[in-house]
């Protein structure tokens, strides 16, 4: 069971933060207007405000990511060509215009 519990629990946190950035992304897509917008932005600023929550998640999918661009850099790389480490660096790049220049909410 601990075994389980290892190998399960950073793959639960991967999935909690990519559902949680989809759920930001469908309310930037369906907007105010809507009401699942409205609902999912709600939702997405709640769950965002608090760190104890979202800070494993975060963590666990900078090392997911630094894991698989270790790989991409390496011999072993599944892909022979060099699209893989520019998607990877791509997502990070996103990620941290996002967190130095994004939208500043009141509250956060």
């Amino acid at each position: 069971m601990y075994m389980m519990r290892l190998v399960v629990r950073p793959v639960g946190y991967l999935v909690f933060v990519m559902a949680l950035l989809a759920l930001s992304g469908a309310a930037r897509l369906l907007g105010q207007d809507h009401e699942l917008g409205f609902f999912s932005e709600r939702l997405s600023q709640t769950l965002w405000r608090y760190p104890e929550i979202t800070r494993r998640g975060v963590q666990t999918a900078w090392l997911v990511w630094a894991g698989l661009f270790g790989i991409a850099l390496s011999p072993v790389d599944p892909f022979s060509t060099p699209w893989d480490e520019a998607a990877l660096v791509a997502v990070a790049l996103i990620v941290l215009w996002h967190r130095l220049y994004g939208e500043r909410r009141a509250g956060r």
